[in-house]
């Protein structure tokens, strides 16, 4: 039996041990760069301010939608009002009062060069082409913006950007050290080459199965490694020297650390939708305490030119809050505040709004407890992502707890039981996210770099005997067969 599990975690270990060395190496990477992704509210930055003195216009033929919430911002120099629902979005012209359900070459340059300029970026930006997706596009949160039309700029950076030819936002930016690095680290450690992630269930399928058969990997090494570490008649503790020894101690002392980061890793991609937790669809709704619909914005839009609105708002977002028009303003720096809908002056959201928001999300579940905070907390936090703060912490009997944001109201984040799994299984055992005062720098840092250090040689020399073998096998197939042990005893 012991012969077979040594065959075994040979032939594994030479299928899978440069996979598994990829992902530890890119680990490093990943410490330090993060996959490009420029959200909603970094595409405030390559924003203009908005003008609405001859505005506004609008359709007759959309009475019927039905919204989460609208955006008025302006694109190619004329405000546009953006109606979003659900994965959708439709956007208006609001001086032809006209729906643009695409956005043109010559158009889209022009709005690129608006935002370039917005964004600080020197010089024009340079048309690429138009395509479908590539390696920094590849999510399917971009489906609904394709094709996309990639620019370039002449800059120092190397920065690349994508437009939306469905609503005619930037919605992706890189620069070429972020592109070097990420082929380097998420790129490989994600298997993430566009040939294999633009098919979403096969990439999955994989790197489940890969997970999976390298966690049975690492679980044969550590029970060989402890049978294999006993006193002998020569008084060494292990049968291996050069290689095999580094690989033998190296998965005595990290064997578990490496187990622990493939186990983890695993769940971060929720196999078969284990950890996945619910949507919070309900409480959202009961949030919002009506349907927000078309005849809503129109009187909204209408009301505009009449107003004064603060020089540096960019963007004006709009949805319902406990049954009424919520209004939020921002700027390009992303600075947020809420106004009053009929004379758009600052109108904060009143304090006793909060203090019943729990028992209005969730009614008849009892609140534990409820109060702002400004520093993460077990389960809202910056690491790795950047969170909003200060934000309004609802705890409550059974467990699950909702975040609002401060400015909005709007829940921004919510965990339930399997999402607090999730939490400790993931973050905390894949990124070491086990505390507040771990995940300061470099304090982090200290911590993970030994670990990963000790996980990297155990899996690096275990692969390098592999690829050894197998080319001395090769070339002496009778002197090194690939059935022998000779280290078995």
């Amino acid at each position: 039996m012991i012969r077979l599990l040594f065959l075994i975690h040979r032939y594994l270990g030479i299928a899978l041990g440069l996979v598994v060395t990829l992902w530890c190496l890119s680990g490093f990477v990943m410490m330090y760069v993060q996959y490009p992704d420029l959200d909603a509210e970094e595409r405030l930055a390559g924003l203009e301010s908005l003008k609405l003195e001859t505005c506004c216009r609008l359709p007759t033929d959309f009475s019927n939608i039905v919204l989460d919430r609208f955006r008025v911002e302006m694109f190619d120099s004329r405000p546009v009002l953006r109606l979003m629902g659900g994965a959708y979005q439709y956007v208006i012209d609001l001086l032809a009062g006209e729906y643009l359900a695409s956005f043109d070459e010559a158009e889209t340059q022009r709005s690129a060069a608006i935002a370039a300029k917005e964004f600080g970026l020197s010089g024009q930006p340079r048309l690429l082409g138009v395509i479908e997706q590539d390696q920094w596009t590849v999510y399917p949160a971009y489906h609904s913006h394709r094709p996309l039309y990639h620019f370039a700029m002449n800059d120092s950076a190397g920065t690349k950007f994508y437009v939306s030819s469905t609503t005619g936002e930037v919605v992706q930016m890189t620069t070429s050290r972020a592109r070097f690095w990420n082929w380097m680290g998420a790129v490989v450690h994600w298997l993430y080459p566009t040939m294999l992630r633009q098919h979403t269930g096969a990439w999955l399928q994989t790197v489940i199965w890969l997970t999976i058969v390298s966690i049975f990997l690492t679980v044969i090494g550590i029970y060989i490694g402890l049978r294999q570490y006993k006193v002998r008649r020569n008084r060494r503790k292990s049968p291996y020297r050069g290689w095999a020894l580094w690989h033998h101690y190296a998965g005595l002392v990290f064997g578990l650390f490496t187990l622990t980061w493939l186990v983890s890793g695993l769940f971060s991609v929720n196999p078969w939708g284990a950890l996945e937790g619910r949507d919070y669809f309900e409480e959202n709704q009961r949030l919002r305490g009506a349907v927000l619909d078309f005849e809503d914005v129109r009187d909204f839009i209408f009301s505009l030119p009449r107003n004064y609105i603060p020089g540096s708002t960019v963007r004006l977002e709009g949805s319902l809050v406990d049954g009424q028009l919520n209004l939020v303003a921002s700027d390009l720096k992303g600075v947020r505040v809420r106004l009053q809908r009929d004379a758009l002056i600052p109108d904060p959201l009143p304090e006793d709004f909060f203090t019943r928001a729990g028992h209005l999300i969730r009614p008849g579940t009892p609140v534990q407890e409820s109060d702002w905070i400004t520093t993460g907390d077990a389960y809202y936090f910056n690491h790795h992502e950047a969170r909003p703060f200060p934000v309004y912490r609802i705890k409550y009997d059974d467990g699950e707890r909702i975040y609002l944001d401060n400015v909005s109201g709007e829940l921004v984040f919510a965990v339930d039981r399997e999402r607090q799994w999730l939490r400790w299984i993931f973050h905390a055992l894949h990124r070491g996210d086990f505390s507040r005062l771990i995940r300061k720098r470099p304090i982090w840092d200290f911590l993970m770099w030994p670990l990963m250090l000790g996980v990297t040689v155990g899996v690096l020399s275990g692969t390098w005997m592999g690829i050894r073998r197998v080319v001395r096998s090769i070339q002496s197939p009778k002197k090194f067969p690939f059935n022998s042990i000779p280290e078995l005893d």
